[in-house]
């Protein structure tokens, strides 16, 4: 071989393996920043149980410092997660398992709960932890606070009984949640013996958050954002007068009254009260579709709704008012009384009556309220936040007005409390195709000084001021008389 053709060689030879090096590089970076962090959160991964398991998991708490889930050693160097209230929490605490991986706040605050996160800027929480060390004490995740009362949790629980439903109740100054339960639920202590169980039961859905993540037909409550629409775009609607004779029709379709009832002559507050189909179904295509749909986005209604910023893990299911035939008068009347293409579930429609109870401001909803430390130390504090301003101070004040009318002489009379103030709205939602309709509630009080705003729904329920209310009334009562 002659010298020319050896150097050719020697020059391929470096080519292809520069070729091969850069190769290597780029596939270390891409693995290092897209692929490593899924394989090390993986729950297959044996590593990172084995990491998991060297420091006792952190615990879960109530407002007032109430244990709900904490973590024990066992002989065998393990550990075990305990869920005191089993099912009552499932839905939020969620499950922690080595067979079937995380959900709920054990999976979206795993990093806390397992002790990966450090408060670099806080010394004394470094120092003692730095002790423990030495001093061999067993080392432990991060603590977390949730913002919902216990109490309150388990009586919406008890309440709820054997119905398929949800309900939730939140403060409406700040966003916290104070309660939110789904059922049929599961139980978290049981999850690797009935994990299966659970996943194919395709009547009740256990796993199904229907609270926050459920999708209904809001039915008469969406008359909220219908009467905010109509005050705000349509001039002295409020000293307007309507004739209902109980059908309303429109070309073709007639939208019907509940049980076909007239009205006769009536104005936007008591149509409001007596949840007059009629009245709204004719407000709805005065309106038009674009203002209706404008007014329910301000709602936030077809936007993503997040629930403390950072941690997308656990998420709310916004409400939808679809686009869909919009230029149809009759589509239109039907959306305008939370029907044909507009969802919600009950943490949005709670956000609704929240709004309406903090003139007019929905505040971003949170469920997590603080971090700590296993020495108590502040880590994290969520602080409230403004998520939309919704509608006009003066408007929400009149739909306020309206919402105790319902409530004091309306359709949401068996939600009265003796002594309080009370605002809410019904809703019967008829189900596509089926007689049977889901019986719905929101409701604020006191009306003067709103603590808490409450949404509850219960499938197959029947009319709103029936069961919803009586439920929602109940949390109501067990909450004010702390």
């Amino acid at each position: 071989m002659n010298n020319k053709n050896l150097v050719k060689n020697i020059k391929i030879l470096v080519v292809f393996f520069c070729f091969c090096f850069f190769g290597i590089i780029i596939y270390l970076t891409y693995f290092n920043l897209f692929v490593s962090q899924k394989i090390i959160n993986d729950n297959s991964n044996p590593r990172l149980k084995v990491e998991e398991n060297k420091r006792l998991r952190g615990l879960i708490l109530d407002r007032y410092g109430n244990v709900l889930v904490y973590s024990k050693r066992l002989q065998n160097g393990k550990q075990k997660r305990y869920y005191k209230y089993g099912a009552v929490y499932a839905h939020i605490t969620g499950y922690n398992s080595v067979i079937y991986g995380k959900s709920g706040i054990e999976l979206a605050y795993n990093d806390v709960l397992s002790g990966k996160t450090l408060n670099y800027n806080n010394p004394i929480s470094l120092f003692k932890r730095f002790i423990d060390i030495v001093m061999n004490k067993e080392r432990k995740g991060n603590n977390i606070f949730l913002t919902i009362d216990d109490e309150l949790q388990q009586k919406t629980y008890n309440l709820l009984g054997d119905n398929i439903g949800a309900a939730v109740a939140i403060n409406p100054k700040t966003g916290e949640i104070l309660s939110m339960v789904s059922k049929p639920s599961f139980d978290p202590n049981l999850i690797e013996d009935k994990f299966n169980e659970y996943n194919k039961d395709s009547i009740g859905v256990p796993f199904l958050n229907r609270a926050a993540q459920g999708y209904y037909p809001p039915g008469s409550t969406f008359k909220i954002i219908t009467a905010s629409a109509a005050l705000n775009y349509i001039d002295n609607i409020d000293n307007n007068s309507f004739k209902c004779n109980g059908r309303l029709k429109i070309g073709d379709y007639i939208l019907n009254d509940y049980n076909k009832e007239s009205h006769g002559k009536i104005n936007l507050k008591n149509a409001f009260k007596v949840s007059c189909n009629y009245t709204f179904g004719s407000i709805g295509t005065k309106l038009g579709f674009e203002k209706l749909r404008n007014m329910a986005e301000n709602f936030m209604f077809n936007k993503d709704i997040p629930l403390n910023d950072e941690y997308d893990s656990i998420n709310i299911k916004e409400g939808k008012i679809k686009i869909e035939n919009y230029k149809s008068s009759a589509l239109t009347a039907q959306d305008a009384i939370g029907q044909h293409g507009v969802t919600s579930n009950p943490m949005h429609m709670a956000l609704v009556a929240a709004s309406i109870a903090n003139k007019g401001v929905m505040m971003q909803p949170y469920i997590v309220k603080q971090i700590r430390d296993d020495n108590n130390n502040l880590l994290y504090e969520t602080k409230p936040k403004i998520l939309k301003n919704s509608v006009d101070e003066k408007i929400a004040d009149k739909i306020k007005d309206y919402m105790i009318e319902v409530v004091k002489s309306g359709t949401g009379s068996n939600a009265k409390i003796y002594g309080i103030t009370f605002a809410g709205k019904t809703g019967t939602a008829q189900l596509e195709g089926k007689n049977e309709t889901h019986s719905w509630f929101v409701a604020f009080a006191p009306a003067q000084d709103p603590q808490i705003a409450v949404a509850v729904i219960v499938e197959n329920g029947g009319t709103g001021g029936s069961v919803a209310a009586r439920i929602a009334r109940e949390m109501i009562k067990a909450y004010l008389k702390k």
